[in-house]
C-alpha cells in the first residue's frame, strides 16, 4: 500500500538565516510555519494550507491570431530579475545575422536574427520589436502558394515563474551545505561573516545541476521540440521569463544538406520522412496551456518540503536535492533526444538513460516500459487527459514512439521463417524458453540498454538468454524508438500526485 506524504515538514531553521529572520525566508517561499515546541518549525506550502492550486508557473497570452487588442504594453511593465552583461560581440553578431537573413531569405536566418535581437533588446524596445516579429511572420510567403502565408495563426505567450519557486528549491542546497559544515549548522556568526567576506556562492551544493529552473529553459525546451523533426515555435529567454512565439504550423527543422561543418561528420539518422499534421488555430495555445499547467503542478510537488520527509516528518534535504536533479536530468535529456534527428545512436542511448531516470519517478521498471501493451496503455491515458488542441502538437511524436516499438517486434526474423507464434529461445542443454513477441522485444531492448556498458552479460545465468535474443533479432532499431522517452515524460507530467507519492517513498 502506497503511503501519502504528510501535509507539513519539520524543519530546523538556523537563527542566522535570511539576515537573522528565518521565518521571513519561509514567507518569501510562500510557506506557512509554526513552532513545533521542540526548537523546530512545522512548515507547509501556502497552497496546501488554504488549499488552492499552486501558483508557481504562470502563463499570459500577449497576442493571438486576428487579435484586435494585443497586450504588447504588458511587456513594458516587466522587470528583469537579473542584470545580464552582454558580450561585446553582440552587435557584430546581430549585424551578421541580419545580413544573412536579407541575403538568403531563409526562415532559419530570419528566426536566428529575431531571437537574438529580442533576447538583447532593452525592455522599452521589446513590445515594438515583438509586434514587428509577428507581423513579419504573418507576411511570410512560400513559393508554392504565394497567395497564402503559412504563419497566419501566430501566438505570443509569456511564461513566468513565481520567485517563491526559486526560494523553495534553493532550500535543498542551503541545508545540504549546513549538514556538511558544522560551524554553519551551529550558527557561528563569525564563520558566516568570514564566508561572505571571501566572496563566491556559499550555498551552491549541486546548484549547477538544477540551474535550468532559473531561466526555465530546461523545462520548456521539450515542449518546443515536441514536433521533432518539425518546429512549431521559438523561445526567447529573458530573465523575467520566456516569450514563446508560435508559428501556428509545423515547419521542417532539418535541411537535407549540411548547414555547418560538423554535419559533414557522418552519423546514421532518420531514414523515413515525417509527415507533419496541419495545426488548428488553437493548437499552439492548447499545447502551451497544458504544458505550463502541468509544470505548475509538477513544481508544486518538487518544491513542497513535505514530499521529502522521513517517516517522522523531518525534512531530508538530500532526498529533495536528488529528486530535483533527477527531474531536471529527465527534461534536459529528453530535449537532447528529441533534437537528435540526425543521430540515431545518440537518440537510442539517450532513451536508455531517460528510462533509467524515469524508473523512480514513474514506479515502473525498464522491462515494463519496453512492453508494447504498457506503452499503448500509457499513450491512451495521456490522450484521454489531454485536450484535443494540445494533442495536435504534443502527441504525434509520442504516437510515433509507440509505433516504433511495435515495429521492433517485426525484427524477430527466425520466428517469421519458422512460422512460430512465440520466440523460442534455445538456452543450451536441451532447454527452450518460449516468449511472446512482446516479452521478447522488451527483453531484447533491455539487452541493448545493458550493452551501453559493453555487449555480453556478466551473469552466468543471463549469458545464454542474451545470446539467444541477439541471435533471433535482426538488430534493426527504428529511429523513432527514442520517442518512447518523450511519451513517458508526458505521463509524468500528467500524474503529479502519483509523482508526489513516489518521491516520498513512504518516508524512506
Amino acid at each position: 500500500m502506497t503511503i501519502d506524504p504528510p501535509k507539513r515538514a519539520r524543519v530546523k531553521l538556523p537563527p542566522w538565516l535570511w539576515g537573522g529572520n528565518p521565518r521571513r525566508l519561509l514567507v518569501e517561499c510562500e510557506m506557512i510555519s509554526r513552532p513545533d515546541g521542540q526548537g523546530a518549525f512545522l512548515v507547509q506550502t501556502d497552497e496546501s494550507y488554504r488549499p488552492i492550486p499552486p501558483d508557481l508557473v504562470r502563463l499570459r497570452t500577449i497576442a493571438k491570431p486576428a487579435d484586435d487588442a494585443p497586450r504588447w504594453d504588458e511587456l513594458t511593465f516587466l522587470t528583469e530579475r537579473a542584470t545580464v552583461t552582454l558580450p561585446g560581440r553582440v552587435e557584430k553578431d546581430l549585424q551578421r545575422r541580419l545580413l544573412k537573413a536579407e541575403e538568403r531569405g531563409a526562415l532559419v536566418d530570419l528566426l536566428n536574427h529575431q531571437v537574438l535581437l529580442l533576447h538583447t533588446l532593452p525592455l522599452t524596445d521589446l513590445p515594438a520589436q515583438a509586434q514587428y516579429f509577428v507581423e513579419t511572420l504573418n507576411d511570410v510567403r512560400f513559393t508554392e502558394d504565394s497567395s497564402r502565408g503559412p504563419f497566419g495563426n501566430t501566438w505570443v505567450h509569456l511564461v513566468e515563474t513565481n520567485p517563491a519557486l526559486l526560494h523553495r528549491l534553493k532550500l535543498a542546497s542551503v541545508f545540504m551545505r549546513i549538514e556538511q559544515d558544522h560551524r554553519l549548522g551551529g550558527g557561528d556568526p563569525r564563520h558566516i561573516d568570514q564566508l561572505e567576506s571571501r566572496g563566491g556562492r556559499i550555498f551552491s551544493s549541486s546548484a549547477g545541476l538544477y540551474d535550468g529552473v532559473i531561466m526555465f529553459d530546461a523545462y520548456l525546451s521539450p515542449l518546443l521540440a515536441a514536433g521533432t523533426p518539425g518546429i512549431w515555435g521559438v523561445n526567447v529567454v529573458r530573465s523575467f521569463g520566456s516569450l514563446i512565439f508560435s508559428l501556428g504550423a509545423f515547419v521542417s527543422g532539418t535541411d537535407g544538406e549540411a548547414s555547418e561543418l560538423l554535419q559533414l561528420v557522418t552519423t546514421p539518422g532518420a531514414t523515413k520522412t515525417t509527415q507533419f499534421p496541419r495545426l488548428s488555430a488553437m493548437a499552439a495555445d492548447g499545447a502551451i496551456q497544458w504544458w505550463t499547467e502541468r509544470l505548475n503542478l509538477l513544481f508544486g510537488v518538487l518544491s513542497d518540503l513535505s514530499t521529502f520527509t522521513d517517516a517522522d516528518g523531518n525534512y531530508r534535504p538530500a532526498k529533495h536535492l536528488e529528486a530535483m536533479l533527477t527531474v531536471e536530468q529527465i527534461f534536459r535529456r529528453s530535449t537532447s533526444m528529441l533534437v537528435a534527428h540526425r543521430d540515431t545512436n545518440a537518440r537510442r542511448t539517450l532513451l536508455f538513460t531517460i528510462l533509467d531516470s524515469l524508473e523512480g519517478v514513474r514506479g515502473t521498471d525498464l522491462l515494463t516500459m519496453f512492453t508494447l501493451s504498457h506503452a499503448t496503455k500509457v499513450l491512451a491515458e495521456v490522450e484521454a487527459l489531454m485536450p484535443a488542441p494540445a494533442a495536435e502538437i504534443l502527441l504525434p511524436a509520442a504516437r510515433r514512439g509507440v509505433s516504433a516499438l511495435q515495429e521492433m517486434q517485426q525484427g524477430f526474423f527466425i520466428r517469421h521463417q519458422l512460422r512460430t507464434a512465440t520466440v523460442d529461445l534455445h538456452l543450451g542443454g536441451g532447454t527452450t524458453q518460449p516468449l511472446s513477441v512482446e516479452a521478447a522485444t522488451a527483453r531484447y531492448l533491455k539487452v541493448l540498454r545493458d550493452a551501453t556498458h559493453g555487449h555480453g552479460s556478466n551473469r552466468e545465468s543471463s549469458r545464454a538468454l542474451t545470446a539467444a535474443l541477439l541471435s533471433h533479432h535482426d538488430g534493426e532499431i527504428p529511429h523513432d524508438l527514442g520517442l518512447l522517452g518523450y511519451l513517458y515524460l508526458l505521463d509524468v507530467l500528467a500524474h503529479p500526485e502519483r509523482l508526489r507519492r513516489l518521491l516520498f517513498r513512504g518516508g524512506r
